[in-house]
């Protein structure tokens, strides 16, 4: 699988976290470790404890869950710096919006082309919605 991490392929980068997050929770909360999490987990306990993780990869398992849109879109409204990874079904359509809702990374599918990807990330020049990433909508510039 390859993984696009800040709008490049990223040939050096950490595997995508084994842990879920509920299970590092009943651990003794480490410091510095990745977790893996989806739309059934807790948000307000994610959110309280995101500050000790490095990394959150967030799984979305069907095309129709979109709440790890929300998910990123309110961990980097709360502050958080750190890396949030896109996996699982990431549709090529929706990279794009991925990363205006606040992922920086992705991890691709076998099937899918990484060069693709890199053009979706830059595909749209004008937004109509605010983003994570602090760009306003077009109508505000």
């Amino acid at each position: 699988m390859a993984l696009i991490k800040d709008q490049q392929l990223s040939l050096n980068h950490v595997a995508t976290p084994d842990i879920r997050f509920a299970d590092w929770l009943d651990d003794d909360l480490i410091k510095g470790e990745s977790v893996l999490t989806n739309g059934a987990d807790d948000l307000t306990c994610l959110l309280a404890n995101a500050s000790k993780l490095d990394m959150i990869a967030i799984e979305f398992e069907t095309f129709a869950d979109g709440r790890g849109f929300s998910m990123a879109r309110l961990l980097r409204r709360e502050g958080y710096q750190g890396e949030i990874r896109a996996v699982g079904d990431v549709a090529m359509d929706r990279i794009e919006f991925m990363h205006r809702v606040g992922f920086n990374a992705f991890e691709l599918r076998d099937d899918q082309n990484v060069n693709e990807a890199l053009t979706k990330l830059s595909e749209m020049s004008v937004h109509f919605q605010p983003s994570a990433d602090g760009k306003g909508p077009a109508y505000m510039a």
